[in-house]
């Protein structure tokens, strides 16, 4: 048998190879499994995460408190183990004895100090060839040859012994170097760039712009990739180690044969499932991170997480109490649906897969619980692979088991009890690359010739004509690690600064391989701007130091041979006021609330919408620290005050509210707004916490002051009106002396808006609340207002009631009753339109016209539209200034 292997062989290879009947072509890596098989060696089982673990346990068993890494160890210990790992390994591949009295200078004496206590089953490179020379004997009865496709001298020093023992061995060493003098004509200008890199050249090239040499620069992946499929023909090859995903898709849009590209997204939803998990876990963790992971199309019980998300968008806080309903529907559903599913098992299942906030803080997560949700995730992804046929599924599902037994491995390895975030995100990242799924065995000839690394463009076997290299860049090999010149001395084979430089110049020159095989065109894209040794090198002598935008060159239709069609110019549709349905839209709903009466009554067009047709919001998104955040979580604080303190309407001292605020507010944070939990918003927190206590302090001293009595928060009531079974929760319903009652409506801002209410006559909330508070009983309600609690200011009519109340009196003389009239009214001529299939657009561009009045007798809506208008109008004047034309002709001079 006859091994052919070269540098960068191991990455995905040309469609037309040549025929390897009896041959084998690998890379470095696939060299390695290829002896180690043949030499009886067993395969590599842990992964790199477990390794690094393994020799961050050996660290601490041999750290003494002064050797040269303590410090580093003590602050981040993972980060401080894969580098030294890595160091280690450099080290051992050329040549490091790591051996008792090997007298190893300075700091390998430190790391020699590790290897006592560090095995594991993960071997590195240099030791699986140190084994593979041990068993070459084996190796010689079934390798005849080893041809090389690289030089030996460009091999790492351990490979170079390996080849010479191997042939001391009686396996045939060989070398196949092809050499390369350019394939284009000499006068264009790819020519012209390969006779240059050829004879070394870096003198800048005088080309004629030809075409024949394109180099652009982009970061948008789609872009890139629909220009990789214009070009993607049978004697084009690309080049493509990033970007697999969207030039597949793009390749599938122009044919049904898959192209057999993987994706190497390391965010596909499935590798984030565990990640994710791991988040959400802790004591507080962060809103986007649940809303994520609820929202995450991959891991058990997907419709039941997404109904939690719609509710955590609203109220984004972890309170089992309040999912738990949620829950329940889902569970009777799923027994009607299933009648032989076991309730108890449903539902522990559930309590599995929703593992928020496990952990007792954020700065310690047990052990146990990190490893339990790792093992559950690895053994759903083993499940899935199990249950599925379809070759795309189990390479993506066979991907994320890998990152998530990965992730399990190296938690096993851990030695503490406990894993910090920094460190087990540490972990995270490492294995993260093993989530991304690798290039697919099967492609199809003739959809496209796309490769991964440079070196492989030696394999094809047909003509290369134009060449497409998306992101050229140098592969680079390990570096050295920063060791000091007597420590180099103390490693066998390390390279010199000679040798260093012929090692660079080799990568560069199997690097502009490719170029060197075009015999029409090459195309370079550089998606990012990070400099490299190769674009700067083909950019200096094609005198292009900045690359040409490829969007630019796409509105210009440069190279694209694209048909350029003149696009008819068409009118949108001219905003109406209305919209003409033909049909009775149903209406009222058999239960119907405030927000929705007054959406109707002011809005229509958002009415039908909402409730008839269905529409409402997605639950993907973030959830901002914002004034509806913020008015929520007081609501919640405000109620478990009166729950928490058994209040008989007595003054309440401001510290002891103050006390109490500052245990309740981190839970009730926790449970309704975690946003408001995460780094960054301390001074937000801070602010808040402040308006609470007045806010609180202000809201008791008016109950108080008031006499208020049987205090009811989020009291539910509802009535049975004209128009429909009314539901409400009134924020406060107390009793006040004398037997009336009193409404609070709490509102965290718009203090302008609401004060502009109560002085016009309108405050259609506080009517709609009491109406249904009164019932069949008028008059009950003797008082209701709006407490602002930002401002800790109770807004109402007088102050008879309500002594401590900033007085709004109306402009004309009103009652609740009056404006609940006025909005019933109102109301049944918003029906009678909806009957007839026509919905009114208020508020929007087109302005109210002769029929948008409704009746005398019902609420001013047009005035009120006008006046909400003139108030945005009046905003945005006092928010911006007028354009100063002179300033900007005088680079905003002034004088002096």
């Amino acid at each position: 048998m006859k091994l052919n292997t070269g540098i960068g062989f191991d990455s995905r290879r040309p469609n037309q190879l040549a025929a390897e009947l009896g041959n084998l072509t690998c890379g470095e890596q696939g060299l390695i499994e290829e002896l180690a098989f043949r030499a009886g060696l067993p395969s590599q089982t842990n992964s790199k995460a477990s390794r690094i673990i393994s020799y961050l346990n050996a660290l601490k068993a041999a750290d003494t408190g002064q050797r040269f890494y303590s410090a580093s160890l003590n602050t981040d210990p993972i980060a401080t183990a894969e580098t030294l790992l890595s160091w280690r390994d450099w080290a051992v591949l050329h040549g490091w004895q790591h051996e008792e009295g090997s007298g190893n200078p300075e700091r390998l004496n430190d790391l020699d100090a590790a290897e006592a206590h560090f095995s594991v089953d993960t071997l590195g490179l240099g030791e699986r060839i140190y084994q593979i020379m041990a068993g070459l004997n084996l190796i010689a009865n079934a390798i005849d040859e080893v041809c090389l496709l690289s030089p030996a001298t460009a091999w790492p020093p351990l490979y170079q012994q390996l080849f010479q023992k191997m042939a001391e061995s009686g396996i045939t060493i060989t070398e196949d170097i092809a050499t390369l003098d350019g394939k284009a004509n000499a006068n264009c200008d790819l020519g012209k760039l390969q006779q240059a890199l050829c004879s070394s050249d870096t003198n800048p090239l005088s080309l004629s712009n030809d075409g024949s040499i394109k180099l652009f620069s982009s970061s948008n992946s789609s872009l890139i990739a629909r220009y990789t499929s214009l070009h993607a023909a049978a004697n084009t090859l690309v080049i493509a180690q990033s970007h697999q995903h969207c030039i597949e898709a793009a390749l599938n849009e122009d044919s049904e044969t898959s192209s057999g590209l993987g994706s190497t997204s390391a965010l596909r939803a499935p590798n984030l499932l565990l990640q994710l998990m791991l988040q959400c876990s802790w004591h507080t963790p962060s809103a986007d991170v649940v809303l994520q992971y609820l929202n995450l199309p991959a891991g058990k019980f997907r419709r039941l997480r997404q109904l939690l998300a719609r509710q955590f968008k609203d109220l984004p806080g972890y309170k089992p109490e309040d999912w738990q309903p949620t829950i329940d529907r889902f569970v009777k559903t799923e027994m009607e649906n299933n009648p032989d599913t076991e309730e108890a098992k449903l539902r522990q299942s559930i309590n599995e897969w929703l593992p928020l906030c496990m952990s007792d803080n954020n700065t310690m997560m047990p052990i146990e619980q990190a490893l339990t949700l790792s093992q559950r995730v690895t053994r759903y992804w083993q499940q899935r692979i199990t249950h599925t046929d379809e070759a795309e599924a189990k390479s993506i599902y066979g991907a994320a088991y890998s990152a998530a037994d990965a992730i399990y491995q190296a938690l096993q390895n851990w030695a503490e009890p406990n894993i910090n975030p920094v460190q087990l995100n540490r972990i995270i990242g490492i294995v993260q690359s093993l989530g991304q799924s690798r290039w697919h065995q099967k492609r199809s000839v003739q959809a496209a010739d796309i490769i991964e690394h440079a070196e492989t463009s030696l394999l094809k076997s047909d003509s290369i004509l134009d060449l497409l290299w998306i992101d050229p860049t140098l592969r680079s090999e390990q570096a050295i690690p920063p060791f000091s010149q007597t420590e180099l001395k103390g490693i066998l084979l390390a390279p010199s600064a000679t040798q260093q430089a012929d090692i660079q110049q080799e990568a560069l020159r199997r690097a502009y391989t490719p170029i060197l095989l075009a015999e029409k065109s090459v195309t370079l894209i550089a998606s990012s701007q990070e400099p490299d040794l190769l674009k700067l090198m083909v950019g200096a002598l094609c005198q292009q130091n900045v690359w040409a935008s490829l969007e630019d060159a796409a509105l210009a239709n440069e190279g694209l041979g694209l048909t350029a069609n003149t696009v008819i110019e068409t009118q949108l549709p001219t905003a109406g006021r209305r919209w003409q349905t033909g049909f009775n839209i149903p209406h009222p709903r058999t239960t119907e609330s405030f927000s929705s009466l007054n959406s109707l009554a002011l809005k229509p067009h958002e009415y039908v919408l909402r409730y008839p047709a269905r529409l409402s919001e997605g639950s993907i998104g973030s959830v901002a620290v914002d004034a509806r955040l913020k008015g929520n979580l007081a609501h919640r604080i405000v109620e478990h005050w009166f729950i928490d303190n058994n209040w008989d309407g007595s003054a309440i001292d401001r510290n002891s509210i103050e006390t109490w605020l500052q245990g309740a507010l981190p839970i009730a944070i926790r449970e309704y707004a975690l946003p408001l939990a995460q780094a960054g918003t301390q001074v937000e927190r801070l602010q808040f916490q402040q308006q609470m206590l007045d806010a609180l302090d202000a809201l008791l001293n008016a109950l108080s002051s008031a006499g208020a009595v049987n205090v009811q928060i989020e009291a539910a009531l509802s009535h049975t009106s004209t128009i429909s079974h009314l539901e409400g929760k009134l924020d406060i319903l107390c009793d006040l002396p004398g037997g009336k009652s009193a409404i609070i409506d709490m509102k965290w801002g718009s203090y302008k808006r609401y004060r502009d209410e109560l002085k016009a006559g309108r405050p259609l909330q506080l009517a709609t609340y009491a109406h249904i508070a009164e019932g069949s009983s008028p008059g009950q309600i003797q008082e209701a207002g709006y407490f602002i609690i930002s401002r800790a200011e109770l807004l109402c009519h007088s102050r008879i009631n309500f002594p401590t109340a900033t007085v709004v009196e109306p402009a004309q003389p009103t009652s609740f009753a009056q404006c609940w009239i006025e909005l019933e009214k109102t109301l049944q001529w918003r029906a009678t339109q909806l009957a007839a299939g026509t919905v009114e657009i208020s508020y929007g561009q087109i302005p109210p016209d002769e029929h948008s009045s409704p009746p005398d007798d019902c609420l001013p809506l047009t005035a009120m539209e006008e006046a909400t208008q003139r108030m945005k109008k009046n905003t945005y004047r006092q928010t911006f200034k007028a354009v100063d034309q002179w300033r900007n002709l005088t680079c905003n001079y002034k004088e002096q």
